[in-house]
Protein backbone atom coordinates (compact mmCIF):
# COMPACT_ATOMS: atom_id res chain seq x y z
CA UNK A 1 0.00 0.00 0.00
CA UNK A 2 2.85 2.37 0.82
CA UNK A 3 4.40 1.74 -2.60
CA UNK A 4 1.10 2.60 -4.30
CA UNK A 5 0.80 5.78 -2.24
CA UNK A 6 4.36 6.80 -3.15
CA UNK A 7 3.60 6.11 -6.82
CA UNK A 8 0.56 8.44 -6.70
CA UNK A 9 2.61 11.13 -4.94
CA UNK A 10 5.33 10.88 -7.59
CA UNK A 11 2.72 11.12 -10.38
CA UNK A 12 1.19 14.13 -8.63
CA UNK A 13 4.61 15.85 -8.49
CA UNK A 14 5.17 15.13 -12.19
CA UNK A 15 1.74 16.60 -13.01
CA UNK A 16 2.50 19.70 -10.93
CA UNK A 17 5.87 20.02 -12.62
CA UNK A 18 4.31 19.77 -16.08
CA UNK A 19 1.68 22.36 -15.15
CA UNK A 20 4.42 24.68 -13.86
CA UNK A 21 6.48 24.19 -17.04
CA UNK A 22 3.39 24.79 -19.22
CA UNK A 23 2.50 27.93 -17.27
CA UNK A 24 6.03 29.29 -17.52
CA UNK A 25 6.18 28.49 -21.24
CA UNK A 26 2.85 30.26 -21.81
CA UNK A 27 4.08 33.29 -19.88
CA UNK A 28 7.39 33.44 -21.76
CA UNK A 29 5.72 33.05 -25.16
CA UNK A 30 3.33 35.88 -24.33
CA UNK A 31 6.00 38.15 -22.82
CA UNK A 32 8.54 37.74 -25.62
CA UNK A 33 6.29 37.43 -28.66
CA UNK A 34 3.53 39.77 -27.48
CA UNK A 35 5.28 43.11 -28.08
CA UNK A 36 6.56 41.99 -31.51
CA UNK A 37 3.06 40.81 -32.45
CA UNK A 38 1.54 44.11 -31.31
CA UNK A 39 4.11 46.02 -33.40
CA UNK A 40 3.21 43.81 -36.38
CA UNK A 41 -0.49 44.62 -35.86
CA UNK A 42 0.30 48.35 -35.72
CA UNK A 43 2.36 48.21 -38.93
CA UNK A 44 -0.45 46.34 -40.73
CA UNK A 45 -2.95 48.86 -39.26
CA UNK A 46 -5.04 46.14 -37.62
CA UNK A 47 -6.42 48.63 -35.13
CA UNK A 48 -9.69 49.38 -33.44
CA UNK A 49 -12.17 51.52 -35.36
CA UNK A 50 -14.11 54.09 -33.33
CA UNK A 51 -17.52 55.44 -34.32
CA UNK A 52 -17.64 59.20 -34.87
CA UNK A 53 -20.85 59.59 -32.87
CA UNK A 54 -19.33 57.89 -29.81
CA UNK A 55 -17.97 59.63 -26.71
CA UNK A 56 -14.91 61.80 -27.26
CA UNK A 57 -12.90 59.76 -24.71
CA UNK A 58 -13.20 56.72 -27.02
CA UNK A 59 -11.45 58.49 -29.89
CA UNK A 60 -8.15 58.10 -28.01
CA UNK A 61 -8.57 54.32 -28.48
CA UNK A 62 -8.61 54.60 -32.27
CA UNK A 63 -5.94 52.43 -33.83
CA UNK A 64 -5.41 50.29 -30.70
CA UNK A 65 -4.29 46.93 -32.08
CA UNK A 66 -6.92 44.23 -32.02
CA UNK A 67 -6.47 40.46 -32.34
CA UNK A 68 -4.19 40.34 -29.29
CA UNK A 69 -6.07 37.23 -28.19
CA UNK A 70 -4.15 35.32 -30.86
CA UNK A 71 -0.89 35.65 -28.95
CA UNK A 72 -2.59 34.61 -25.71
CA UNK A 73 -4.12 31.56 -27.39
CA UNK A 74 -0.74 30.72 -28.92
CA UNK A 75 0.76 30.93 -25.44
CA UNK A 76 -1.79 28.38 -24.25
CA UNK A 77 -1.81 26.13 -27.32
CA UNK A 78 1.93 25.51 -27.72
CA UNK A 79 2.53 24.18 -24.17
CA UNK A 80 -0.68 22.14 -24.36
CA UNK A 81 0.28 20.52 -27.65
CA UNK A 82 3.83 19.82 -26.46
CA UNK A 83 3.15 18.61 -22.90
CA UNK A 84 -0.39 17.21 -22.93
CA UNK A 85 -1.23 13.53 -22.92
CA UNK A 86 -4.06 14.41 -25.33
CA UNK A 87 -6.73 12.33 -23.65
CA UNK A 88 -10.37 13.00 -24.49
CA UNK A 89 -10.95 15.22 -21.44
CA UNK A 90 -8.00 17.47 -22.36
CA UNK A 91 -8.96 17.60 -26.04
CA UNK A 92 -12.53 18.60 -25.07
CA UNK A 93 -11.30 21.51 -22.96
CA UNK A 94 -8.81 22.55 -25.65
CA UNK A 95 -11.58 22.31 -28.26
CA UNK A 96 -13.76 24.71 -26.27
CA UNK A 97 -10.80 27.10 -25.92
CA UNK A 98 -10.21 26.83 -29.66
CA UNK A 99 -13.90 27.49 -30.34
CA UNK A 100 -13.88 30.57 -28.12
CA UNK A 101 -10.68 31.78 -29.80
CA UNK A 102 -12.41 31.27 -33.16
CA UNK A 103 -15.34 33.42 -32.05
CA UNK A 104 -12.95 36.17 -30.94
CA UNK A 105 -10.97 35.90 -34.16
CA UNK A 106 -14.14 36.15 -36.29
CA UNK A 107 -15.24 39.20 -34.30
CA UNK A 108 -11.89 40.97 -34.75
CA UNK A 109 -11.55 39.90 -38.38
CA UNK A 110 -14.94 41.43 -39.25
CA UNK A 111 -13.95 44.65 -37.47
CA UNK A 112 -10.68 44.87 -39.39
CA UNK A 113 -11.91 43.77 -42.81
CA UNK A 114 -14.98 46.03 -42.81
CA UNK A 115 -13.14 48.90 -41.10
CA UNK A 116 -15.89 49.47 -38.54
CA UNK A 117 -16.28 49.08 -34.80
CA UNK A 118 -19.02 46.46 -35.08
CA UNK A 119 -17.78 42.91 -35.34
CA UNK A 120 -19.67 39.66 -35.01
CA UNK A 121 -23.22 40.32 -33.81
CA UNK A 122 -24.19 39.28 -30.30
CA UNK A 123 -26.69 36.80 -31.75
CA UNK A 124 -23.98 34.89 -33.63
CA UNK A 125 -21.61 34.97 -30.65
CA UNK A 126 -24.30 33.51 -28.39
CA UNK A 127 -25.29 30.89 -30.96
CA UNK A 128 -21.67 29.80 -31.31
CA UNK A 129 -21.31 29.58 -27.53
CA UNK A 130 -24.53 27.57 -27.26
CA UNK A 131 -23.20 25.21 -29.93
CA UNK A 132 -19.94 24.83 -27.97
CA UNK A 133 -21.94 24.09 -24.80
CA UNK A 134 -24.03 21.42 -26.54
CA UNK A 135 -20.95 19.79 -28.08
CA UNK A 136 -19.12 19.82 -24.73
CA UNK A 137 -22.20 18.37 -23.02
CA UNK A 138 -22.35 15.56 -25.56
CA UNK A 139 -18.65 14.76 -25.27
CA UNK A 140 -18.71 14.93 -21.46
CA UNK A 141 -21.78 12.75 -21.00
CA UNK A 142 -21.68 10.35 -23.95
CA UNK A 143 -17.99 9.96 -24.73
CA UNK A 144 -16.33 10.55 -21.36
CA UNK A 145 -19.18 9.24 -19.23
CA UNK A 146 -19.67 12.08 -16.77
CA UNK A 147 -22.96 12.27 -14.90
CA UNK A 148 -25.24 15.32 -14.94
CA UNK A 149 -24.71 16.00 -11.27
CA UNK A 150 -23.36 19.16 -9.72
CA UNK A 151 -21.50 18.94 -6.44
CA UNK A 152 -22.60 21.67 -4.07
CA UNK A 153 -20.66 22.79 -1.03
CA UNK A 154 -23.55 25.09 -0.09
CA UNK A 155 -26.14 22.30 0.06
CA UNK A 156 -23.59 19.72 1.18
CA UNK A 157 -23.95 17.09 -1.50
CA UNK A 158 -24.71 16.37 -5.11
CA UNK A 159 -27.58 17.74 -7.12
CA UNK A 160 -28.74 15.66 -10.07
CA UNK A 161 -29.96 18.09 -12.72
CA UNK A 162 -31.81 17.48 -15.99
CA UNK A 163 -29.73 17.50 -19.17
CA UNK A 164 -31.03 20.85 -20.44
CA UNK A 165 -30.16 22.52 -17.11
CA UNK A 166 -26.65 21.05 -17.34
CA UNK A 167 -26.28 22.46 -20.87
CA UNK A 168 -27.40 25.87 -19.59
CA UNK A 169 -24.85 25.61 -16.78
CA UNK A 170 -22.08 24.75 -19.27
CA UNK A 171 -23.16 27.67 -21.47
CA UNK A 172 -23.01 30.08 -18.51
CA UNK A 173 -19.50 28.90 -17.67
CA UNK A 174 -18.33 29.30 -21.29
CA UNK A 175 -20.04 32.66 -21.83
CA UNK A 176 -18.88 33.94 -18.44
CA UNK A 177 -15.28 32.99 -19.11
Amino acid sequence: MAALSAQFEAADLIDRGEVLIAGMAAMLITIFLGPKFIDFLRVKEFGQQIREEGPQEHHAKAGTPTMGGLIIFLGIAVPFLVLSERDLESIAVFGVALGCAGIGFADDFIKISKRRSLGLSARWKLLAQILLAVILFYVATEEIGLETTIQSRVFGGEIDVPSFVYVVFIFLVIAGA
